[in-house]
């Protein structure tokens, strides 16, 4: 794991600035050890908002896909991260994005028991 994935791991803004701001790094860098991930969908299934937020404003790709075909969008969903959503929804993520077995990520909020987050996300698709 980098240090820019263990700091969108951590939600350690500061670290995490510190990188992207003092390093040409690549923000959409993937972990292979960790089924493709990059901070975004770290940052995201670990209900990171202000992470998030951060990696999105630098530039982080939000269609990337991990291992499955999940994009951070779906890692949110699986935890039921309302406002993690909020912000991908807020930066215009495409939410309509079906992974390797065809789900949504509201598809996967609602295996998860995730209501409120399958109706958000049901509500960004229409809009």
């Amino acid at each position: 794991m980098t240090e820019l994935h263990e700091a969108a791991a951590n939600n350690d803004v500061k670290t995490l600035q510190c990188v992207l701001v003092g390093s040409d790094i690549d923000i959409d860098a993937e972990d292979w050890d960790w089924g493709k991930r990059t901070a975004l969908h770290i940052a995201a299934s670990n209900g990171c908002a202000t992470s998030t937020k951060l990696l999105l404003d630098y530039g982080a790709d939000a269609q990337m896909r991990m291992t499955g075909g999940w994009t951070p969008a779906h890692c949110a969903a699986e935890g039921g991260h309302i406002e993690v959503l909020k912000i991908l929804i807020e930066h215009r993520c495409p939410m309509y994005v079906t992974d390797d077995s065809g789900d949504t990520p509201a598809d996967i909020a609602a295996v998860y028991g995730h209501n409120t987050a399958k109706k958000l996300l049901e509500e960004a698709v229409k809009d």
